[in-house]
This record gives structure tokens, C-alpha cells and sequence, in this order.
């Protein structure tokens, strides 16, 4: 499991703090070995929380914004929590193609999962171009019907979720098989700008020593 960006930090103060109290063993704290250890440490304990993994397949967008002079360098940036990950950078193109996959670990069901488009510039900060939210709790209840597989045809759809008030879908979206795994496609309607929709799909990975979605 990769090392998320909190975990990181709590090392990097548990080890100033032992070397400023105890510098003649500065060589030892600050070996690679005793920081990948801590790491180790730091990622065990935080498993106790983790339900699993969520992988967002962030797809394309459609009719972003113009931020630039006639187009826009658009990415995608991903935060739940402490977690930020974002999309690479497609130059000049309001229709970009990303199909980049980024994952989250996954603590607490209730927890937004935000999206934010920027337009990226070199020179100035980073032009928004409209937000949004995704809703997970359809797709987590479509997967703790338990079913199997090899029990159904592919591309069967399990569930319909239909746009309101409280998500950002711009049309229904599916939840249905895909290569024996349950997936969710969604397209998002960007909120605080003038147009423009996300593509996404969204799957559920089991992570061993985890939690998991039983009694939840």
C-alpha cells in the first residue's frame, strides 16, 4: 500500500524531534532503512481504519471552460480528507482525455470525494473551472448485495441513479458488471462555472487486513 502524505509527516516529526533530542544518534534516525521501518509502522497502524480502496478512473471532460485565450490546459485535482491527488495536465483542449486512474483509501463512507478542474498557467495561479461531488453511498449498497460474478452476463446493470438535488450527476448513471468486478459510470456536472461535465468510473478494491464493507 503506498504511503499517504500524512503518514509521511508524522514520521518526518517523530524523527526531528528524536534527533534534536538526541543527536548522537542522528546518523542512525536518519538512515533510509529506519524511515521506510517507521513507514511500515505508521501505514499497519492506520489499516485498523481502512474499509479498502476506491479507484476513480478519471475518463474525460466535456465542454470545460475557456480560460485561456481561446482554450484551456485543464486538470483534474482529487481530495477526501487529507488525501489529494490530481490528473496530468492536457494542454489547449476544453474536451481533454485523461483515462488516468487515481486511488483513495477509503475510511469513512460519509466523507466527500471532491473534485476540482483548474485551468493550469505558468505565470499566475491556477484559473478554477468548476467543482464536484461524488456520491458513493448508491454504489457501496449495490455492492453489499454480494453477488456473484459468474452469475450474471457482462455489462448487466444493477442499479440506475438518477440526477437530484444532492449529487452532481448530469444524467443517470449505472452501476454494473465490468471484467467480474462491480463499477459505477458516472458524467458530473460542473458547479461554479459556466459548462463543462466530467466523465468517471468508479470501482471498490478489496484490500487485505482492512476492514471491509461487512457490518458497515
Amino acid at each position: 500500500m503506498p504511503f499517504n502524505s500524512m503518514q509521511r509527516i508524522l514520521v518526518n516529526i517523530f524523527l526531528s524531534y528524536h534527533i534534536f533530542t538526541n543527536p548522537e544518534k542522528k546518523k542512525i534516525l536518519e538512515k533510509k532503512r529506519t524511515r521506510k521501518l517507521l513507514l511500515l509502522l505508521f501505514s499497519r497502524i492506520t489499516m485498523n481504519n481502512i474499509l479498502g480502496l476506491l479507484r476513480l478512473r478519471i475518463k474525460r471532460g466535456i465542454n470545460l471552460a475557456i480560460r485561456d485565450v481561446k482554450t484551456s490546459d485543464p486538470y483534474v485535482m482529487v481530495t477526501m480528507g487529507s488525501q489529494k491527488l490530481k490528473t496530468k495536465v492536457i494542454k489547449r483542449n476544453c474536451n481533454p482525455q485523461w483515462d488516468q486512474d487515481l486511488t483513495l483509501s477509503i475510511t469513512n463512507l460519509e466523507e466527500p470525494i471532491h473534485l476540482q478542474v483548474y485551468d493550469k498557467d505558468t505565470l499566475t495561479v491556477d484559473d478554477k473551472m468548476g467543482d464536484a461531488d461524488i456520491d458513493i453511498k448508491p454504489y457501496v449498497e449495490c455492492l453489499k448485495m454480494g453477488l456473484d460474478a459468474d452469475a450474471l452476463p457482462k455489462g448487466c446493470a444493477l442499479m440506475k441513479v438518477l440526477p437530484n438535488r444532492t449529487n452532481c450527476l448530469s444524467t443517470e448513471s449505472c452501476c454494473g458488471w465490468e471484467n467480474g468486478k462491480i463499477v459505477q459510470d458516472m458524467i458530473l456536472k460542473l458547479r461554479n462555472v459556466e459548462c463543462g461535465e466530467i466523465v468517471v468510473q468508479i470501482e471498490w478494491i478489496n484490500l487485505p487486513g482492512s476492514k471491509g464493507l461487512e457490518g458497515v
